[in-house]
Formats: structure tokens, C-alpha cells, sequence
């Protein structure tokens, strides 16, 4: 009896040593468990924060060598590391195509380039595409590569060129895009009802990219021939919708009075008695409500005698765009608005008393309308004039929609009261001043916003120097970019600083410059240029902008 309870303590003993390894196994098993289970929870959350605080941003995609070439910038707080490039198609079926990327690590604020080189993926600069590259965490920056995309094109050419000499024609491309998006091998074209001696141009002959929100400037210079026509420039860009385009004219002097237009390229736009694309609104709210167009046609007389003024005419080629009569401003009285076929015209008669402009002087006629238009309508308009000195044409494109803006230009000499000054004239500067201020207004007269900021070009002929932002302020202004030509003239860029730009407002710019010093009375011209982004948000090419051409009249010290 003794041994047998002996031996149970024993196997007793033996089941307690068991159950308690197993015990204690199961324990730490169980907190090992837990702790990698804690520690997987804290990798995960960290990871999470990591990704939630890293940022990649597609600044730029230029096509090269037939393959994308991108530049990632790394925008959060963190280094980052690019996996993988995915390239859609947007206007077929095509697979989506695939690119892994090796040792393409960003530090945080710093750039990489020339990710998609070497990668494979064919590209086409007229094919629109989707770009996403993506990071070790999971993070994806988009970007859109198209031909297809809003452009906005402004013509510049002088008004009058002499015989034999250069004449420069200026194309300004903006990149409309309302997303991070690029045209890739941009292509201007600029087609002439002549034929010309060119000289050098388009300079540059295209871009590799233009980014959303950017402008790019192409140049052209020709020789002015011996013709009687007028030489009409057509301005667009390969790949370009069909009918996107936008007009601007010159006219050819033969006469010695060429000679009397200032030193400048720019400045010789007063080199005879011509006609200035002045107060041409664009785009016109057209729905037929009490919102006015201010239209001015002026004309620029740099003849030792008086140019005699018999009509003017407004002709709306193909849509009469015009309400009712028009409220005349200037002249008071003469003014109709008469209808042609299909088209529609605001016409000035003198009849036997013309208006004459006296030697060396500069002339304006103003008249505000109405408008009426069903749907979207984009349409030539010919202003003209008859003269003493001949028949004066010249075309611009304008664009009318009833939910449009309405944009006007102009130069106004009271910036507090503008809507009760305005004009396309700046008579009597006196020579040699300093700091001579100027006024330039641009207004939206409609009751439709225009969702987006404004940008405002001024081109200042050589003659006139020291260049400013006014100093005693320009509320609604971002800060103006002031630039140097090469023919030492100046052109001023200056974004508005709020989006919308609120209908029945107004904004003016001011700006000052030293007059140059003349012996006897000389005329220039300021060309104002007003363009805007698409403000229907439906990706439509915008072509058109609000233009005018101030005449500038110095008087001599004789």
C-alpha cells in the first residue's frame, strides 16, 4: 500500500508538470501572439499616417524620342519611392499600358526628371492620353497629356506697315485647361492672303510643352510689299479644330508719311491714316437683356492736313447680333442699326457733314448696343470706315452666347468713374513728362460672372521708357510682369487677384511712363489685349479676346 500511494504522488506530480508547461506554453504563446499582433497594428497605423502625409504632384509631361518624359515633384513631408507608370488611352481601346520603375526615390521638395524614358511606352503627340504614376505606398499622381484641349489664341499684328520694311505679327497661345493638363509639341500656323517675303519665323518654331494656365509667344517677321490690299494674317495651330482661328490685318503705305510713326516697330502702327480696332467686346452676352456692348471705332490721322470722316460701319458677317437702335455717344447723333440679308449692321452717316480730324490727331466714334443671339455664335465682324483718304476695313472674331460675360476694354482719365470716361484716345500727353499715368479699364458689363481671373496685355511702343506699375495702387491686381522687347518696346502682364470676375464690375489698371520728347506733334498706339480662359467649362476652344488700340497723341515743343 505504501508503494502504490507512493506512485500516485509520482504520477501526479508528473500530470502537474504538464499541465503546467502546457500552461505557461499556451500563455506565451498567446502573448506572443498578441504582441505581434499589437506590433502588425502599429506598422499598419504608421503606415497609414505615412501614406496619408505623402504627396506626389506631375508638374510637367513632354513627349521625347517618341516617349513620355515627366517630371514628379514629392510635395509632402516625406521621401518618396515611384513603383510603377500606367499610360490609358483616352479615345480608344487599347490596353491600358504598364511600366515598373526601379530606383526612383524623391526626397521630400525636391524634383525627379525624365521618368517614362527608356520605359517602352510608345507616345503620340496627337493622341490624348492619362498619365498615373505610383508610389511604394499606394499614393497616385494623375495627369492629362492632350491636343485636344481648350487654347486661347490672340493676334497681334501693327496696323500699318511701310513698303520694303519689316513687319513683326505676335501669336499669344494660353493654355485654358481647367485640370493639370498639357499640349505636347505645341505648332503654330499663321496663314496670309499673300503671298510674303519672310524673313524669319515662327520664333520659336514650337514648344515641347505648354502647362495648364501658361502662355506662349510666337513671332513671325515678314517684309511689307508694294500692294493695294490690305495683308490679313489668320492665326491658328496644328491640330486645331476646324474653323478655330483668329484674324488681324495690316495695310501697306507707299507715301513718305511713313516715316512720321516713331522709331519703333510697334509705335509705326500711326504710319497713315488707318483704323484702329478699337472697343470690340468680346465675349457678348447676348440674351437680349439691358447689358451694352461699348464699341468704338478710331482713327488715326498723322497727315500735315485734315482727314475728312463721311460713315462708319459695324457689320456682323452672317448673324445680325444687334438688338435695336444703338445709344450713340459720340458722334450724338447719325446712328442706325440696319439689317443685310443675314447680317446686321450699326452704321454712322455723316452725309454732308463729315467728321474731320485734324492734322496730326487721333479720332474716335463710340456707340454702345444691345445684343441678341441664339446659342453659341462665333462670327467675323468688319468695322469700316470711309474717309477722304479711301474705304478702311479690318475683321476681328468675336464669340456670343446669352450665358457669356460681357468684356469691354478701354482707356478711361477718371479711374474712380471709368463707365463715364471711357475711350480709345489719349490726346495732348506733353512731351518729355515723367510718370505720365495711365488708365487702362477692362469691365464686365453683364450680369454673368466670369469664373476665372483675367489677364490684361498692354504693348507700349519703344518711344515710351521707364516703364511702372503706378505706385498709388491697383486694387484687383495681382503683380504685373513688365518685360523689355528686343525692339525695346514693353509689354505688360497683369493677372486680375479674384475669381469670378463679378458681372457689372470693373477693374483699372494703371500704369506710368516717361513721354517721349517729340519737336512737333507724333502719334503711337497702345494695343490692349484682354484674354480670358473658357468660361463654359465644357473643354471649347476660346479663340477670341476683348481688344482695343488706344491712339496716343504727343504734342511737339514747337
Amino acid at each position: 500500500m505504501r508503494n502504490r500511494r507512493g506512485l500516485s504522488t509520482i504520477v501526479g506530480a508528473v500530470f502537474f508538470i504538464i499541465a503546467a508547461t502546457t500552461v505557461i506554453s499556451y500563455i506565451s504563446y498567446s502573448m506572443n501572439s498578441i504582441d505581434q499582433f499589437s506590433q502588425s497594428v502599429i506598422v499598419a497605423e504608421a503606415e497609414n499616417i505615412n501614406r496619408g502625409i505623402e504627396s506626389i504632384s506631375i508638374s510637367q509631361v513632354t513627349i521625347v524620342g517618341g516617349e513620355f518624359n515627366m517630371t514628379v515633384i514629392n510635395t509632402g513631408s516625406l521621401p518618396v519611392k515611384i513603383t510603377r507608370l500606367w499610360v490609358t488611352e483616352k479615345d480608344s481601346d487599347v490596353s491600358d499600358k504598364k511600366a515598373d520603375l526601379t530606383n526612383v526615390i524623391i526626397n521630400t521638395g525636391n524634383k525627379k526628371y525624365n521618368i517614362g524614358q527608356g520605359t517602352g511606352i510608345a507616345a503620340d503627340s496627337s493622341v490624348s492620353y492619362t498619365l498615373k504614376v505610383i508610389t511604394e505606398r499606394g499614393n497616385v499622381a494623375t495627369f492629362s497629356v492632350s491636343p485636344d484641349i481648350p487654347l486661347q489664341i490672340q493676334l497681334i499684328a501693327p496696323a500699318n506697315a511701310g513698303t520694303n520694311e519689316n513687319l513683326r505679327v505676335i501669336a499669344i497661345i494660353t493654355n485654358n485647361s481647367t485640370i493639370p493638363n498639357n499640349v505636347a509639341n505645341l505648332v503654330p500656323e499663321l496663314l496670309v492672303n499673300m503671298t510674303l517675303t519672310q524673313v524669319n519665323g515662327p520664333i520659336p518654331p514650337s514648344i515641347q510643352s505648354l502647362p495648364q494656365g501658361n502662355t506662349a509667344t510666337f513671332t513671325w517677321t515678314f517684309q511689307a510689299p508694294i500692294t493695294e490690299l490690305g495683308i490679313s494674317f489668320n492665326g491658328s495651330y496644328a491640330g486645331a479644330p476646324t474653323g478655330s482661328f483668329v484674324f488681324s490685318n495690316t495695310t501697306v503705305t507707299k507715301s513718305f508719311e511713313a516715316s512720321e510713326a516713331g522709331t519703333s516697330e510697334w509705335s509705326q502702327a500711326a504710319k497713315r491714316v488707318g483704323l484702329l480696332i478699337s472697343g470690340v467686346p468680346n465675349p457678348i452676352e447676348a440674351s437680349g437683356a439691358s447689358y451694352w456692348g461699348k464699341w468704338g471705332i478710331g482713327i488715326i490721322n498723322p497727315l500735315d492736313r485734315p482727314v475728312e470722316i463721311y460713315s462708319v460701319g459695324i457689320l456682323s458677317v452672317g448673324n445680325d447680333i444687334f438688338w435695336q437702335t444703338p445709344i450713340p455717344v459720340e458722334p450724338i447723333t447719325g446712328w442706325t442699326h440696319d439689317t443685310l440679308g443675314d447680317s446686321g449692321i450699326i452704321i454712322w452717316e455723316g452725309g454732308a457733314i463729315p467728321v474731320i480730324i485734324p492734322a496730326k490727331d487721333v479720332g474716335q466714334f463710340r456707340v454702345e448696343s444691345k445684343f441678341k443671339v441664339s446659342g453659341t455664335v462665333e462670327a467675323q465682324v468688319l468695322i469700316q470706315a470711309l474717309t477722304s483718304e479711301g474705304k478702311m476695313t479690318t475683321i476681328y472674331t468675336i464669340t456670343a452666347n446669352p450665358t457669356h460675360p460681357t468684356i469691354n476694354t478701354f482707356y478711361t482719365t477718371d479711374p474712380t468713374d471709368a463707365l463715364n470716361n471711357w475711350g480709345y484716345m489719349i490726346k495732348g500727353l506733353q512731351p518729355g513728362k515723367t510718370n505720365q499715368i495711365f488708365n487702362a479699364t477692362i469691365e464686365n458689363a453683364a450680369d454673368n460672372d466670369l469664373n476665372s481671373i483675367v489677364k490684361l496685355l498692354v504693348l507700349i511702343p519703344s518711344d515710351f521708357t521707364n516703364v511702372l506699375e503706378y505706385s498709388g495702387g491697383n486694387p484687383g491686381w495681382e503683380t504685373p510682369s513688365i518685360v523689355k522687347n528686343p525692339d525695346d518696346s514693353h509689354i505688360i502682364t497683369v493677372d486680375t487677384s479674384s475669381s469670378p470676375f463679378l458681372g457689372e464690375t470693373y477693374k483699372t489698371f494703371q500704369f506710368t511712363a516717361d513721354v517721349p520728347l517729340e519737336t512737333e506733334k507724333k502719334l503711337y498706339v497702345f494695343q490692349t489685349t484682354t484674354i480670358y480662359p473658357s468660361f463654359t467649362g465644357s473643354g471649347e476652344i476660346e479663340l477670341a479676346s476683348a481688344l482695343s488700340e488706344a491712339g496716343v497723341q504727343v504734342l511737339g515743343t514747337g
